[in-house]
């Protein structure tokens, strides 16, 4: 839905991108229809219970199949190798930011990837996600008690 109405705006995208957009969504809309998870009633969208919402754990699996930190010889790429690939995507950050555009303003070239700093910082996030599958780190475990400490810290 944001691709949409990005793509709404003024030289953001081709008539055809919009529609293409649109009708995706709208296949999606039906696959989340289909599956149980949203109910249409009355012009009403309902989603399904929170508990069927991906968690941090969950997305950190979901990441993992899709970004694999194997050397060309198939054998696993070392944990120091690993995070330092995310430099570069700290400098697309860094690079983003300098566009001139809101840090929160993201847009879409030809390829439907979302561009600009969130995009550049959801490519870092996925990359660390993989890596977190990777290496079988919890880090959902570990970011709960770091969250909870500075909370509890704020408070005092």
């Amino acid at each position: 839905m944001k691709k949409c109405r990005k793509l709404k705006e003024p030289g953001a995208g081709t008539a055809q991108e919009y529609n293409d957009n649109l009708r995706q969504l709208g296949y999606q809309l039906l696959e989340l229809y289909i599956k149980g998870k949203i109910s249409i009633e009355d012009d009403i969208i309902q989603i399904a219970a929170e508990a069927d919402q991906l968690n941090i754990s969950g997305f950190i699996k979901e990441a993992g199949k899709y970004f694999s930190y194997k050397k060309n010889n198939g054998e696993n790429a070392k944990f120091s190798e690993a995070i330092a690939s995310c430099l570069m995507d700290f400098y697309n950050i860094v690079v983003e930011s300098d566009n001139g555009y809101h840090v929160s303003y993201y847009y879409y070239r030809g390829d439907n990837k979302p561009q600009g700093v969130p995009g550049a910082l959801s490519d870092l996030i996925l990359k660390l996600f993989g890596i977190c599958y990777e290496y079988e780190i919890d880090i959902e475990t570990v970011m709960t008690e770091k969250y909870e400490l500075c909370k509890k810290n704020y408070l005092n």
